[in-house]
């Protein structure tokens, strides 16, 4: 059996990475961590963010989203995320089984993305690491590991990770340690919804 993990927001947790890059990249703003992410996990995005609450024209939104991409995988930044609680002694318990493991991701640097997994010391547990580099989509890559089977599981924490799962016929499971709550989630019909990723049990 095959197991897909996205990577921020499941296995690591890059919420302190992203709101420390917004505050830089609006000066003015007096959002807490919590009042951020609270925005976020209500699928309210950083457009709509920074038109309601900053008064962002389009092209102020523009630049802000161009800079965004440039600086989201600084290493300064890189830096701010850790590992979810307990992730390493999980995968080598799901690895003790024999199961096929993956990252997919949506990062734009590959050996970045590898060098951080390899720091948090879980470079080992992986058979691959997809990356989509902007070249690619996660529907592509894991469509070509999977070579026609839907026997495994997709695991992320986004709609769009549970849409991706289910048009490729895997079983679909979303966290709650990333993107969206509970509620948004559920508009999606995944299969499991956990607390976080180590609770998932095969």
């Amino acid at each position: 059996m095959k197991i897909f993990f996205d990577l921020d927001g499941t296995l690591i947790d890059s919420k302190l990475r992203l709101y420390k890059l917004f505050q830089e990249l609006v000066p003015k703003s007096n959002l807490t961590f919590v009042e951020y992410w609270n925005f976020k996990q209500n699928k309210i995005n950083h457009a709509k963010i920074l038109k309601e609450k900053f008064d962002f024209d389009e092209s102020s939104i523009s630049k802000f989203e161009q800079d965004w991409m440039k600086l989201i995988e600084l290493d300064r930044f890189l830096k701010l995320d850790t590992p979810i609680d307990g992730v390493g002694e999980y995968l080598l318990t799901l690895k003790e089984k024999e199961l096929d493991l993956f990252v997919v991701t949506a990062r734009q640097n590959k050996s970045k993305a590898v060098k951080q997994i390899e720091d948090f010391g879980l470079l080992g547990f992986f058979n691959q690491i997809l990356v989509t580099e902007n070249k690619k989509s996660k529907f592509d890559l894991i469509h070509a590991v999977l070579k026609g089977s839907s026997n495994g599981w997709m695991i992320g924490d986004t709609g769009y990770d549970i849409q991706v799962g289910k048009k490729l016929f895997l079983n679909t499971a979303a966290v709650l340690t990333g993107f969206l709550n509970e509620s948004i989630l559920l508009d999606y019909n995944p299969d499991l919804i956990l607390d976080k990723i180590t609770n998932f049990k095969i």
